[in-house]
Parts: C-alpha cells; sequence; structure tokens
C-alpha cells in the first residue's frame, strides 16, 4: 500500500469516525430510541451498536470496497486491508447513560498496525495515529506521561465477567501494594486512549478483542510508550493480553501481570 493510499484511508477514517460518533450521541440522548440487550453477564448489546456498525460498514464498503472489515457485532472477514470496529466500546455505560464510551476503529496491512482512531463524541476528542506519523487528539500532538514508579502512577485494570475474577482481584491487589492508583473506566478502547494522551499512566486487561485493541495499541507506541506484543497465539481475531504504559513503569507492570 502506497503512502498516499494510506493518508486517504486516514482522512476518510477520521471524518467516518465523527460521522459514527454523531449518530451513536443521537441514541445516548434518546432522540432515537433504543433498547439494550444482555449477551452474557454484564455484557449488553443495543440497537444502537448495531446502527453504527452498520453505518461504519456501509461507508468503508462504498469508498473502499476491496477492504475487509470485522465488527463486533457484525463480524466480517480478514484480509490484506482489513478495518477493525467497535461500533461503541463501552456500551455498559453508555446504556446506563455514563459518559465513557467511544469509537474504535483501526486499519492494518498484512496484519500490521497503520492506522489507529478512536473517538470521544462525549468531549468531541478525536484520538489518531498513523503508524510512524505520531499521535494527535484532534490537531495536537499527545504523548504518553513521564511516571517512572508505580507508586505515583494512576493505572487502569480493565475487567470483564469472562475474565476470572480472583485472578483480577489478585492483579489489583498488587498494584495497589506496589502503590498505585486503580481504576476501571469500563471502556478499554477509550483507557488506551488516554494513556497516549498521559491522562492515565498506564492500562492492563488480560485479555482483549482486536476490535477494542488495535487503535488503542497503536496510539500508545506512537505517543511514545510501550505495548505487550499483541494478539496471543491464537492470532489477530482471537485477540489477547494487553498492557500499555508510560516507558518506565512498563517492566514493573510485566511483572504484576505475569506474577501469581
Amino acid at each position: 500500500m502506497t503512502p498516499a493510499e494510506l493518508a486517504a484511508r486516514a482522512e476518510f477514517g477520521r471524518r467516518l469516525a465523527r460521522e459514527a460518533g454523531a449518530l451513536a450521541q443521537r441514541y445516548f440522548r434518546r432522540e432515537l430510541a433504543f433498547a439494550a440487550e444482555a449477551k452474557g453477564p454484564q455484557d449488553f448489546v443495543s440497537v444502537a451498536d448495531h446502527a453504527v456498525e452498520a453505518l461504519i460498514r456501509e461507508r468503508l464498503g462504498v469508498a473502499f470496497p476491496d477492504d475487509t472489515m470485522l465488527g463486533e457485532e457484525a463480524g466480517g472477514e480478514l484480509g490484506a486491508h482489513a478495518w477493525f470496529v467497535d461500533p461503541i466500546d463501552g456500551t455498559i455505560n453508555f446504556v446506563h447513560g455514563v459518559r465513557y464510551w467511544c469509537i474504535s476503529i483501526a486499519f492494518l496491512v498484512a496484519g500490521q498496525r497503520r492506522i489507529g482512531l478512536i473517538y470521544d463524541p462525549s468531549l468531541d476528542e478525536l484520538f489518531s495515529a498513523v503508524k510512524g506519523g505520531g499521535a494527535y487528539c484532534n490537531d495536537t500532538p499527545i504523548r504518553v506521561s513521564a511516571c517512572q514508579r508505580l507508586d505515583s502512577a494512576l493505572v487502569c485494570a480493565g475487567y470483564v465477567p469472562r475474565h476470572p475474577v480472583e485472578a483480577h482481584l489478585r492483579l489489583t491487589r498488587r498494584l495497589h501494594d506496589a502503590g498505585a492508583a486503580v481504576k476501571d473506566m469500563g471502556a478499554g478502547a477509550l483507557m488506551l486512549a488516554h494513556v497516549a494522551a498521559g491522562r492515565f499512566d498506564a492500562f492492563l486487561e488480560p485479555h482483549m478483542h482486536p476490535w477494542d485493541a488495535l487503535a488503542g495499541l497503536l496510539l500508545v507506541e506512537e505517543a511514545g510508550g510501550r505495548t505487550h506484543p499483541y494478539p496471543g497465539a491464537g492470532g489477530l481475531a482471537a485477540g489477547g493480553p494487553v498492557i500499555a504504559s508510560a516507558p518506565e513503569i512498563y517492566a514493573a507492570l510485566e511483572h504484576a501481570a505475569r506474577s501469581e
């Protein structure tokens, strides 16, 4: 893929993320009615998720018909040029009226992260990165924090019920014992974007799906942070563990995550 082709996709993706966010906001504000259904314990999906994903799929299909797309709700295919989409990351927040959710869009070429886009409609913040081009919030360059010690770190540790709760509690206990402040804001993609912006010092989760993780991981890397190799042994469709942080505390986080 040529630089011009990649740049065209990045610019299109930025516009698309904002369009998708505007539609999601109409549902969030109840201008458009929706009901939520449970896919599993504390795992929700709504008409809004499906509508936003359908919009993104339609727009990408027209603009780049030879690209493939894998979405959280409707699935899809993985090709050499592949988009990964979570139409609303943080649906549990969304359906409860909590303003911490986002649209996450990533583009990969031959399995390599090339474009990452995370849009927070509530604050009108578009986090974007193109491989080798740095990371931005709207038009402002962003960097990970300069945090050097866990006892001064604000760390997000993601949890969903498919993760073993005892392992999560052990991890958060180790982080607290090391002096870190530990939060879970309920939207992994947006927490990764906030690590890239230096608002959080780190984010960990034992498993993330690719539509949740890929855009945020590229943002963190382009903002100067370190990330755990992703995906796991099962490949892209299976996802894997995520650690992303300011460089100086990465080793301590890796140790905390693997200690039992």
